[in-house]
């Protein structure tokens, strides 16, 4: 098949998708082949696999996704691995790139996902050591400048087995896979709304590659806070806690936040109160200089943060039951990780037993 860059990227551009210049569609096409072309007419109809896959790509591949990655101090990947991430993960990665750089922020959910994603995309190239699979005596293409290592190459420009040209039934086995191509359009069938586009990741359920690291938002008029997965310099995993100030219309100024990590005897307190054991939880002395500290108390119908530092006032959201229930298992999952021979149920009982002594004061 001809592949005629002016018309295509007339054709995205109709969709309202970022055009790439010339260079970088032929380097998609060398790679995908008809699929990128095909995905353009399947858009039109709706089919919300093909919309994925051309926007996830189009985006990934753009100047914009570079200068952010570079900015966020991250590799910037060959045209291989781009295109690869931006077929399995669709626009998700491109978007959360941007959100997470124009945040600002780099302890939050769309920082740990591109940076994971990332890492995932550039393991599986550097693993994979087969030459891409030569059809019917056509040579291996040849890695796109910026590629990255021989073997980065390799991965990024093997076809799944689902995406390589299969002769159809008469064709000379010999035949160029160009003119195969070209025969194969002639049939003038255009691309149905259940074309099996390649499925996202998310799709087949999550694989050994799928681990996350968590955190959750609670987010109020004028403040909001996080609760993230964190482990110490010792090696103790925990919860960091963030709060900042609302910027505006449901916009955050997390690059003024204030951040506490608990410690190790501070998370089954902060559980208790979780679970109205105890009707306070106050985590005093953090900081390099004692600055900071939080509290969690339980309030009708809700339960009440409020995270302050010196020279600021306090940061305070309300969390509903709702919100408590992540936040909770957030907290057995790290008391879990740092003492596996534990059950879930003893580190209930463990928790409830540290407010009884508090309260007897022993």
């Amino acid at each position: 098949m001809t592949f005629n860059a002016i018309t295509y990227q007339q054709s995205i551009r109709a969709l309202s998708l970022p055009v790439p210049d010339s260079h970088t569609l032929f380097d998609i096409f060398d790679i995908e082949g008809d699929s990128i072309v095909k995905a353009v007419d399947a858009f039109k109809a709706g089919n919300e696999r093909a919309k994925n896959y051309l926007k996830g790509i189009l985006y990934a591949v753009t100047p914009a996704t570079k200068e952010r990655l570079a900015r966020r101090g991250l590799i910037v990947p060959g045209m291989g691995v781009l295109i690869s991430i931006g077929r399995h993960e669709g626009p998700d990665f491109s978007v959360k790139l941007k959100a997470w750089d124009e945040s600002g922020r780099d302890n939050c959910d769309e920082a740990r996902y591109v940076r994971l994603t990332l890492a995932r995309y550039l393991e599986k190239a550097s693993r994979s050591s087969a030459a891409p699979v030569a059809v019917h005596g056509d040579p291996a293409p040849s890695a796109p400048a910026g590629t990255g290592s021989p073997t980065q190459a390799r991965s990024a420009l093997t076809m799944p087995p689902a995406r390589q040209a299969v002769p159809a039934a008469g064709t000379q086995v010999d035949q160029p896979r160009a003119q195969q191509r070209a025969e194969a359009l002639q049939q003038d069938q255009p691309p149905s709304a259940d074309i099996p586009w390649p499925e996202s990741e998310s799709d087949s359920g999550p694989g050994p590659d799928d681990e996350r690291y968590k955190s959750f938002h609670v987010y109020g008029g004028k403040f909001a806070a996080c609760f993230s997965e964190d482990k110490t310099q010792r090696g103790i995993h925990t919860i960091r806690v963030e709060a900042t100030e609302a910027n505006g219309q449901r916009t955050y100024n997390w690059k003024n936040k204030v951040a506490i990590q608990l410690s190790q005897r501070e998370l089954p307190l902060m559980l208790a109160t979780l679970m109205l054991w105890t009707s306070r939880f106050e985590a005093k002395g953090h900081g390099q200089n004692n600055e900071k500290w939080m509290t969690l108390e339980a309030q009708p119908g809700k339960l009440y943060l409020s995270v302050q530092s010196k020279g600021t006032g306090a940061r305070g959201v309300a969390i509903t039951p709702g919100d408590a229930y992540p936040i909770t298992t957030m907290i057995v999952k790290q008391m879990l990780a740092n003492d596996p021979f534990l059950t879930a149920d003893l580190v209930f009982k463990l928790a409830k037993k540290q407010i009884e002594i508090m309260q007897q004061g022993v």
